[in-house]
């Protein structure tokens, strides 16, 4: 499984240290119709946007032992979390890819729209 990131995880020392393996090195990738906002926390969140796009790159090779490693990293698992893990289309050297992200929860969205940045209002 692939997984597109455009923030932290970016890094290979990190994503390596998490998964506590070696990773090939990744593809550069753009997503379309995207952009990214920062949380109160720093953290850049991505959200869907019109003629805009995130670079990023795309980790290949993962397991869904590493998905439940990164899923527990990202928060997923809390009450009210500010990612979710998706399937969206990225462009790898002028090709169309479908690949795991992490997209900012309708949540989260929602409560930037309306003046907060985090789905708890805090």
């Amino acid at each position: 499984m692939n997984l597109f990131v455009y923030g932290t995880l970016r890094d290979s020392k990190l994503i390596q240290s998490l998964l506590n393996r070696p990773l090939n090195e990744p593809s550069v990738a753009t997503m379309s119709e995207c952009t990214t906002v920062i949380s109160k926390r720093g953290y850049p969140v991505l959200i869907p946007s019109e003629n805009l796009s995130v670079e990023g790159v795309v980790w290949r090779g993962l397991t869904v032992q590493d998905f439940a490693v990164l899923d527990r990293y990202e928060g997923c698992h809390v009450a009210a979390p500010i990612y979710q893990r998706e399937k969206r289309e990225v462009i790898i050297d002028g090709k169309t890819e479908e690949v795991w992200t992490y997209f900012g929860t309708s949540t989260f969205i929602i409560s930037i729209r309306k003046g907060s940045d985090e789905p708890n209002g805090s």
